[in-house]
């Protein structure tokens, strides 16, 4: 059975490599889709909503508003960083894929002990950065049992 929960952020980022308009710094009102799959328990619940919510809304407050930076993206990193700018460092390129990916990893080291708890195996995570264009990552989840 799946289970999913919406958030919602507004965000800047570039790709410097970029042939297009994307190498400009420039914003989204992203929306991320985190689905997981499990059994459901005794009383049919597969995780309680809120304890995605607990596990993700840090994670998400820290990217509002924010300008989203490849680690090696050095200049426009000493601008936010100069300007004191609310910024987040990802450890690559911030693509669609790579803030999805980026999520199901955080989901999965956060919320280890629920994972384990709920014997949940899947996280799925979709990111849209504008209502036409998304990407999706997903990944087993490792329990105890499996």
């Amino acid at each position: 059975m799946t289970v999913a929960k919406t958030f919602r952020w507004e965000g800047a980022h570039r790709l410097p490599w970029h042939d297009g308009l994307c190498s400009n710094l420039h914003g989204h009102s992203y929306r991320m889709i985190v689905e997981i799959e499990g059994s459901p328990d005794n009383h049919g619940m597969v995780i309680d909503f809120n304890e995605i919510k607990k596990i993700l809304s840090p994670l998400v407050d820290q990217w509002d508003h924010a300008t989203l930076v490849h680690a090696k993206d050095t200049e426009l990193l000493e601008i936010v960083q100069q300007q004191g700018w609310k910024h987040f460092v990802l450890p690559y390129d911030s693509t669609s894929e790579n803030v999805a990916r980026f999520a199901a990893d955080y989901f999965c080291t956060v919320g280890a002990t629920e994972i384990q708890s709920r014997g949940l195996t899947t996280v799925r995570v979709i990111v849209q950065e504008t209502r036409t264009c998304q990407a999706e990552y997903s990944r087993p989840l490792k329990t105890e049992s499996g």
